[in-house]
This record gives C-alpha cells, sequence and structure tokens, in this order.
C-alpha cells in the first residue's frame, strides 16, 4: 500500500516541526512541507498530495493560488490558520477545507487529516498516476 503524502504549507519553522511531528507520530503518510507559495507551486508542478495542511499566509504572501490548484485537483485541505473564516474573497478557496484553528490540540488536527484521507480514498490512485505521468513527460522534454 502507498504511504499518503501530505502537503504542509506553514511559514513558522517551529509550528511546522510540530506539526510534522505530530503527523509522524500518528502515522498518517510522509510530509512534505514549504514555507512559501513559490516552493509549493514549483512542487506541484510534478506532484500532487493526498491532502493537504494549509497555513493561509505563507512568507511570501497568501496561498489561494495554492489552495485553487489543491482543490481543481480534488485534493482535500486542513486550513490550519489562526483566522477563524474567509476574510476576504481570495480566501473563499479555503471555505472548501476542513477548519482547525491555531493553536490546536494534536488530536483534532490529526482526525481531521484522517478525515480527508478516508473521504479521498477512491482518489489516491489516479492522482499517482497522474504524477507518474507528469515526471514522464517532463523526462523526456528535457532529452527532446
Amino acid at each position: 500500500m502507498l504511504t499518503p503524502n501530505i502537503l504542509l504549507l506553514e511559514d513558522e519553522a517551529l509550528i511546522a516541526l510540530d506539526v510534522e511531528r505530530t503527523l509522524a507520530d500518528a502515522q498518517i503518510g510522509q510530509s512534505t512541507s514549504f514555507a512559501s507559495c513559490a516552493g509549493a507551486l514549483k512542487w506541484l508542478e510534478t506532484n500532487t498530495p493526498d491532502v493537504a495542511v494549509v497555513d493561509i499566509f505563507l512568507r511570501d504572501g497568501e496561498c489561494d493560488e495554492v489552495a485553487e490548484i489543491l482543490v481543481a485537483r480534488g485534493v482535500p485541505l486542513v486550513i490550519h490558520s489562526a483566522r477563524r473564516g474567509a476574510a476576504s474573497d481570495n480566501h473563499r478557496v479555503f471555505l472548501s477545507g476542513t477548519w482547525i484553528c491555531k493553536p490546536s490540540d494534536p488530536s483534532e488536527l490529526t482526525s481531521a487529516v484522517k478525515d480527508c484521507l478516508v473521504r479521498s480514498a477512491t482518489q489516491p490512485f489516479s492522482r499517482k498516476r497522474e504524477n507518474l505521468r507528469r515526471a514522464r513527460n517532463e523526462a523526456c522534454n528535457f532529452l527532446a
């Protein structure tokens, strides 16, 4: 069985380490973390996670563009933010996610991530195929 990939978008290093450790201790999946939208967007060129834990504000701004890509790909979101809800029209994309307010209880966060993985259980294999197709296309373009 494939290990779920969890995308973590968090700009505060201590919080990112805490969330990574919480997810690792719960043995939910493998985390891939970014503190910036630019890093996440670059990673998403060739990857699609099974679930994403997202702080709305990263080092280089609001991550609504990243969230829109994730939602378009059917990736469930856990919004892990000090905000209590959408503050502007740009934040509407985050309403599709499960909100966990910071500071959060580790069991609440792991429960939300597990629930998202259960809801998307029929999608991971199609996303894995999509990732393989993208990687193959990139390799072909590189060799051309």
